[in-house]
């Protein structure tokens, strides 16, 4: 037999290669395509009215839900001034909306980065001071982005940083003549920048959100770290700072008739050794 020779072998095997080249090309096909149909895709709609700094809904009666950031609440100082920087942005005007991992919260109200044309405003409402980083896993790749925005309109006093309606990451002050109470008085003092002195009794951490518990009954002041300030604290903070007497810096805000101190830097918290 010659060697250039073919046998019924030889074209056996090159059919078998050439119907399983094929049956990979089929499979990639199918795989893209499917890949494709499950990528969400942006949503189109009109803004007809805002609630607040965070809050809107659209023509077709659903309510949307910015995406890591948190504005005041209707009975909190510099909701309206929030409320109305987004309808400056977003009121009777066209947005596009691109869904996050988790498509509505608990509300039933969607969750989404919102866009008016090449303009986040997700972003716009961190950048000018109108609304905090709030509400990210620790791994969210928009993380790292919005805390930077935060610092930055901070340290600019940007729109409600000006008066002290967000929690500072940075300006702490704890040299200037600031109130040191006990945590038993907490509500007594709602909107002001304090110390709040007492011991770490009880803490539970969700994953979402730990809690400082300075007793059992939560009705009394808590401290609150969120997920997305995680990465700036010890691996454990229920474990780390249970049983601590502390020190913790910030401002007292009431949620839901409960005093509570929003702590985003280990820095707000000193460890007292007696």
């Amino acid at each position: 037999m010659e060697m250039g020779s073919r046998t019924q072998k030889d074209e056996l095997l090159e059919r078998s290669f050439s119907n399983l080249h094929h049956a990979k090309i089929r499979v990639l096909i199918v795989f893209i395509l499917f890949s494709i149909s499950c990528v969400q895709q942006p949503e189109a709609a009109y803004c007809v009215k805002v609630f607040d700094g965070d809050t809107f809904e659209l023509e077709n009666g659903e309510v949307v839900r910015l995406i890591g950031i948190d504005a005041p609440e209707s009975s909190q100082p510099g909701w309206d001034s929030a409320r109305d920087y987004l309808s400056f942005l977003v009121l009777d005007k066209k947005v596009t909306l691109v869904a996050g991992p988790k498509k509505r919260d608990e509300h039933g109200r969607l969750l989404r980065y919102v866009y008016v044309e090449s303009m986040c405003v997700n972003e716009e409402m961190i950048r000018n001071g109108y609304a905090e980083v709030r509400y990210l896993p620790e791994d969210d790749p928009h993380l790292e982005y919005y805390i930077q925005l935060e610092r930055e309109a901070e340290s600019r006093k940007a729109g409600l940083w000006e008066y002290r309606v967000f929690q500072p990451r940075s300006d702490l002050n704890w040299e200037g003549d600031i109130h040191v109470i006990t945590w038993k008085d907490a509500d007594k003092y709602y909107g002001q920048y304090v110390i709040v002195e007492g011991t770490i009794v009880d803490i539970y951490n969700s994953g979402e959100v730990c809690f400082l518990n300075f007793h059992s009954n939560q009705q009394y002041l808590t401290a609150v770290i969120f997920a997305c300030d995680f990465p700036n604290f010890p691996e454990r903070p229920e474990i780390f700072y249970l049983g601590k007497k502390v020190h913790i810096i910030g401002i007292i805000k009431q949620y839901k008739g409960r005093p509570e101190i929003i702590v985003k830097t280990p820095d707000q918290i000193m460890i007292r050794i007696s």
